[in-house]
């Protein structure tokens, strides 16, 4: 069998090996045996030197590169938990696999798996040789950037991630951040800011979450998605906030789906500066669209109905008399989250 015929075969397996919903959640993060799976044909693809490297690539589509983007995220974080080179020297692989430069997270992820690897002792000068080996001469040339920068990287914060701690052990949240007009100077060309959210609780408010989402779960009535980072628009609390968002020491979020018996809705977990009242701003949450809300002196609990393009629903929601107050389908949810609340290990 030819080097194509391999690395054909090799991109037909991978096709075959996509990961399920729940393999993109790093905050209740799980083993998967597809990760061992794809590790397998990782390491068939690279023992076949460049050559075969860059013949796997040719025919890489979009399915087959989201695949191996989320093994390699997916190889960073296990290579923190359990602090394992092996995994990794996977997750670089998997990066150095992919075939353009976009494909990359190169601010987050990809600083991630070399700030841990080099946490665990490992020489980002090895890394790097391995990695030209491996990788497209496009993208070897974009990790060249990326390694040198990490001379100024001395925590994970600075790789846009946040560790977290929960029930589920070690996880990551990626952080959102934003581009800003371009600023510079007479003596310098214009640059483009970053403008990072962001996320310094004072309270675990990543178990919060994972305890409002496993909660929601049991019921058997939703499927929650991942938990990621957010913001809270203004528009949730009617005209009560100023401005887009609001300020907060941090907010999570995550989707709670259902295919029947009302809307799927998001959930939004937030931790809010000492001079917001509180109390005003859920008030004022719960007047609006039918969202249910609960609180504590900082922290507060948000679940908004999602839009319904359904005409049974639109039928319903025509019949509706309550005046934008919670929907009597979230009420079993709300008691879920005041529980949650009130529990000392989120706090």
């Amino acid at each position: 069998m030819s080097v194509d015929d391999r690395m054909g075969a090799a991109r037909e397996q991978l096709r075959a090996r996509p990961y399920g919903a729940k393999a993109g959640e790093f905050v209740r993060f799980a083993l998967d045996s597809n990760d061992d799976a794809v590790a397998g044909i990782v390491r068939n693809v690279t023992s076949e030197g460049s050559a075969g490297c860059d013949e796997f690539r040719r025919g890489l589509d979009a399915d087959i590169a989201d695949t191996l983007r989320l093994f390699a995220m997916r190889r960073t974080l296990q290579g923190r938990r359990s602090s394992s080179t092996g995994a990794l020297f996977d997750a670089m692989d998997g990066w150095a696999l992919l075939p353009t430069i976009n494909d990359i997270a190169w601010e987050s992820w990809l600083k991630a798996s070399l700030f841990i690897a080099r946490s665990l002792g490992n020489d980002l000068d090895m890394i790097g040789r391995r990695f030209e080996e491996v990788g497209d001469e496009l993208v070897v040339a974009r990790f060249d950037v990326a390694h040198q920068a990490m001379e100024r990287v001395l925590e994970l914060d600075q790789c846009r991630m946040t560790e977290v701690k929960t029930s589920y052990g070690v996880g990551f949240v990626e952080m959102l951040v934003f581009r800003e007009a371009p600023r510079g100077g007479l003596s310098r060309p214009p640059k483009l800011g970053d403008n990072r959210i962001a996320y310094e609780p004072s309270t675990n408010l990543a178990q919060l979450a994972v305890t409002v989402a496993d909660g929601f779960d049991a019921t058997g009535e939703v499927v929650t998605g991942p938990i990621g980072q957010d913001q809270l628009a203004a528009t949730f609390f009617s005209l009560t906030a100023a401005g887009s968002y609001l300020p907060c020491e941090g907010c999570l979020s995550f989707v709670a789906e259902r295919d029947h018996d009302g809307p799927s809705f998001t959930v939004f977990v937030a931790e809010l500066g000492e001079e917001s009242d509180i109390e005003e701003l859920a008030s004022s949450a719960a007047d609006t669209n039918e969202q249910s809300v609960v609180y504590d002196d900082r922290r507060l609990i948000l679940l908004s109905p999602q839009p319904s393009f359904d005409e049974a629903d639109d039928d319903l929601d025509d019949g509706d008399t309550n005046d934008g107050r919670p929907s009597d389908s979230l009420k079993k949810f709300e008691d879920i989250a005041l529980s949650a609340i009130n529990e000392p290990a989120t706090r």
